[in-house]
């Protein structure tokens, strides 16, 4: 009887659910996917099941938009890291209109039953076309009566048109809904109206959320984890299109005062592993971020020289590697690179530097990790060959985190070559690093 929607990266599942609900359900791993079809008002759609799991897009700003376009349509959280409980978290949930939560491994008709909705794999060839309508009364928004379908409780205060087309109070918020008088109802008007400022209010308390969440207890931390590196891989996107300059220095400190409140509230491996997985996944200069992070905590470095310096040099380091004669070289292989374009790679550390001093007032000391952040401790590293005591701590640091990176999968076979090229206190930092990350 109706159509639901599913936003989960995770094929075998989406396939799964494709296979059991037929033409009923609409399944994407992609934010952008799933808001076209949100902000269609001729599709409609009952539900809205959603991973929040996914640096990929920001879960909070999808539940923002989907309220303006679709403010009666219920979302579910699909809680696949088994971290949302729904009474210990009642008042987020609540807070971000959220309508429940399941853990991802039940049936399409289980997803189904708190809606109240029969299985129908024939799905939207059943359904009459969703329409959309500008309200008429000022102050007021019209929903289409059929996207209360299945609800149980009205998720606001509620009103009719009369026969005067003026508004009437029909059902207040978590009143329950008389399903036959809504049928009944349908078949002479079909709009309710809702009050604009209950949208908002819900409104406002998602984005009350999006700007404390680091510091609310009850913020899961795999979702946590999404938003910070969805936030920081828009932030890098945006950096890789202009150039840096002292207004972008300060969004992404305040950005790694998030990422280094979060790897402190990771108080299990297996959490901080999931963390770097999806900083993986995400970008490499945020996987080299976070691991520089976890690697000067575990050194016991103090706060602020981790994100002032550190953080801020690992995130800008490959500046100038993203607009290059040669093209976008931040994610090349240098070891692949045709002799010009390798000349040039192997004098990034430098141009970097250059180009973050002529754009911003950063510290020198930024600046110097910059420039040697691929560097080594026996001045066997490029460009300039610097070592011994001039090479800065947080530089070595974030050379032997890139050394590490670079090896990928060979990096077991050649940890002690890899390492025998940094000082003692580095290496053990990085394999107590990985140690960590490995417990389970």
């Amino acid at each position: 009887m109706s159509q639901i929607l599913f936003i989960h990266p995770d094929l075998e599942f989406t396939s799964r659910i494709r296979e059991e609900a037929g033409n009923q359900a609409l399944t994407t791993p992609s934010m952008l996917q799933a808001l076209q079809w949100i902000s269609n008002p001729e599709i409609p759609i009952s539900g809205i099941y959603l991973n929040p799991n996914v640096p990929q897009y920001s879960a909070l700003h999808f539940l923002e938009i989907t309220l303006l376009s679709r403010p009666a349509t219920p979302v579910f959280l699909i809680d696949s890291e088994n971290e949302i409980d729904s009474r210990s978290n009642h008042d987020f949930l609540t807070n971000s209109n959220i309508k429940g939560v399941f853990k991802g491994r039940e049936s399409f008709r289980e997803f189904l039953a708190p809606l109240g909705l029969e299985f129908n794999p024939d799905g939207p060839e059943s359904l009459p076309p969703r329409k959309s309508l500008k309200s008429s009364h000022e102050g007021y928004i019209a929903i289409p009566l059929q996207d209360f379908e299945g609800l149980r409780f009205f998720p606001y205060d509620v009103f009719v048109e009369n026969e005067e087309r003026k508004l009437r109070f029909l059902g207040a918020r978590n009143g329950k809904i008389d399903t036959e008088y809504l049928s009944m109802l349908q078949s002479r008007n079909p709009w309710l109206f809702v009050s604009e400022a209950s949208i908002l209010e819900i409104r406002e308390s998602i984005r009350k959320t999006q700007n404390n969440y680091t510091e609310n207890e009850q913020f899961p931390a795999a979702w946590k984890t999404a938003e910070v590196l969805f936030n920081a891989k828009n932030l890098l996107r945006e950096f890789q299109k202009g150039s840096a300059s002292d207004g972008f220095v300060e969004h992404a400190h305040l950005l790694l005062n998030d990422l280094f409140g979060l790897v402190s509230s990771l108080n299990t491996a297996t959490k901080l592993a999931k963390m770097i997985q999806m900083a993986k996944e995400c970008d490499r200069t945020l996987h080299c971020t976070t691991l520089a992070i976890m690697m000067a905590k575990v050194m016991r470095i103090e706060h602020g020289s981790i994100v002032e310096i550190l953080g801020l040099a690992s995130f800008l380091q490959d500046i100038s590697l993203f607009q290059t004669p040669y093209g976008d070289l931040s994610d090349a292989e240098r070891e692949k690179l045709a002799p010009e374009a390798k000349a040039y790679f192997d004098q990034h550390p430098i141009l970097s530097a250059d180009l973050l001093s002529k754009n911003t007032t950063l510290p020198e000391v930024i600046l110097q990790v910059v420039r040697q952040h691929h560097e080594r401790r026996d001045r066997s590293g490029y460009p300039n060959r610097v070592g011994g005591m001039q090479l800065h701590p947080m530089s070595e640091v974030l050379s032997i985190i890139n050394a590490y990176l670079d090896a990928g999968d060979s990096f077991s076979d050649r940890s002690d070559e890899i390492c025998s090229h940094y000082s003692e206190k580095a290496s053990h930092a990085l394999f107590n690093l990985l140690n960590l990350l490995d417990t389970p």
